[in-house]
């Protein structure tokens, strides 16, 4: 099986992680993170760094987050893979991975101070295409020391919030997969899954760089 994204241009392992991971801050304990070792327990939204920015991109991906140019280009990405991976259904993992990715970004925009509003005249808005380069060029920049100076907060807990939206989209889409697959096809799934998700995150970056946002 075959699931490498159309135009990747290469194999993506998580974020800053290079293998298979526990959540961001779990340090292979069961308390949560964060908890600092009490026995209380955590309640989601509670949770702070890494967990507390991957809890909030995944309820900010149930409401109305993207633009019309970022729907517009999900929409783009989930039609095109749907007909380009040997499952159908993967292309739309690949657009809800993408989501989560693009709602982290914005959660680090808040907390950052950041904001930004889509520019009234869409004439302005970069086409696919040239979306998607800037969108690749970034995502392959996040993937280096320094992350190609695109990360607004601490690069380490950004990194594991990334690690974490796809620890938990492998646990969702692959783990009911996990007796009836090899090894191989598992680790690329797992790849293709960290691409959108870091691809998501990129997009929104993109957006900014083509003066679609401000």
């Amino acid at each position: 099986m075959s699931t490498e994204p159309a135009g990747s241009g290469g194999r993506h392992e998580p974020a800053g992680s290079g293998g298979r991971k526990e959540p961001a801050g779990s340090g292979g304990s069961n308390e949560p993170a964060g908890s600092g070792g009490s026995n209380e327990p955590e309640l989601p939204h509670e949770r702070t760094g890494a967990a507390g920015m991957a809890y909030r991109a995944r309820a900010l991906a149930q409401a109305h987050p993207l633009t019309a140019l970022a729907r517009r280009y999900l929409d783009a990405m989930v039609a095109r893979e749907r007909t380009s991976q040997p499952v159908p259904e993967i292309g739309i993992w690949a657009g809800a991975a993408l989501l989560n990715g693009y709602c982290l970004r914005r959660v680090e925009e808040e907390e950052s101070g950041v904001h930004l509003e889509a520019v009234p005249e869409p004439a302005a808005y970069p086409d696919l295409e040239r979306l998607d380069q800037v969108a690749t060029d970034v995502a392959a920049d996040l993937r280096t020391e320094g992350a190609g100076g695109h990360i607004l907060a601490d690069e380490d807990i950004v990194v594991d919030a990334l690690d974490d939206l796809v620890f938990s989209d492998v646990q969702r889409r692959l783990d009911h997969w996990r007796e009836s697959i090899d090894d191989k096809a598992w680790d690329e799934l797992t790849e293709y899954l960290t691409w959108w998700v870091v691809k998501g995150y990129a997009l929104r970056v993109a957006e900014t760089l083509t003066g679609a946002l401000a």
